[in-house]
């Protein structure tokens, strides 16, 4: 019987540490594209001083910009748990 629990065990921490992979996959993704929106925001923010009409593209990209910082933070509060469950279990 132990070693069946161990084993489902071993198999509930892998599974874990594929969840924790893709969760940091798609952090660094979504990293590098909250990079490549503040790039854009802050082109725009030079070019809205030019150009009044583009402002709501502005705010768009600034709404872009801070859901995607709200899923990183989401994202970043789950691996951190996940991995403080995975220290109990060690």
């Amino acid at each position: 019987m132990q070693i069946q629990t161990l084993d489902q065990l071993h198999d509930r921490i892998e599974t874990m540490i594929d969840l924790i992979q893709r969760l940091k996959d798609e952090n660094s993704q979504l990293k590098d594209k909250n990079q490549q929106l503040e790039t854009q925001m802050q082109e725009m923010r030079q070019s809205f001083e030019q150009m009044p009409s583009k402002q709501e593209r502005l705010e768009e990209l600034e709404r872009e910009n801070g859901e995607l910082r709200n899923k990183q933070d989401d994202i970043k509060t789950r691996v951190e748990s996940m991995l403080s469950r995975l220290d109990v279990v060690q």
